[in-house]
């Protein structure tokens, strides 16, 4: 009996866990790690995002990251803009440009501020498109502040135009994303 009820208090709490939702927040922010490959190289780092909704659906989404190439040992500072449709059950997909910082581990060392803004001499830019699938889960909890942060995950694929550089980009990430305003009812 004791384990039929742990069964179903598992079953119940990761259905809750699972079952996502578009959070409908107007502004969000959101944190998190990166880790894919580039070419055939691997790559790990974080990223940092905002998010801004244009209704309950649509979204428009800004991301850069900062993630180390292990093989190159280049340091690769993609940012995304992307128009994101969010369906209500917690996916969403999306699509736009995208612009690579690429940089060196040694210019990045000597000059990290200029590299993160991607102003430091020698840096590389190219730029190209992004696409992105991801899905958003409940928040942690049903009142109050938390109930504005929710886990997300998303992956990413960017591919940059001019030929110089490895390509495509491929990343798996998750994060927290903090919802900043709701939408409010007006039924």
């Amino acid at each position: 009996m004791k384990t039929t009820k742990s069964v179903v208090l598992c079953a119940m709490i990761i259905v809750q866990t699972v079952k996502g939702q578009n959070n409908k927040h107007k502004v969000y922010l959101e944190g998190g790690l990166a880790n894919g490959t580039q070419n055939t190289s691997f790559v790990s780092g974080v990223y940092g995002g905002l998010g801004i909704f244009l209704n309950q659906h649509s979204s428009i989404d800004i991301k850069a990251k900062e993630v180390y190439n292990f093989r190159t040992m280049d340091i690769v500072g993609p940012i995304t803009f992307n128009y994101r449709y969010n369906f209500n059950c917690g996916f969403f997909v999306g699509g736009g440009f995208a612009h690579h910082h690429e940089v060196g581990h040694h210019t990045y060392m000597e000059h990290p501020g200029e590299s993160a803004m991607g102003s430091a001499q020698g840096i590389f830019h190219r730029s190209g498109a992004d696409v992105e699938v991801g899905y958003n889960f409940k928040p942690f909890y049903k009142k109050g502040f938390f109930s504005w942060i929710y886990p997300a995950i998303s992956v990413s694929a960017t591919h940059m135009f001019m030929d110089h550089g490895q390509n495509p980009l491929i990343t798996a990430n998750l994060g927290l994303r903090i919802g900043l305003k709701k939408f409010s009812n007006t039924n």
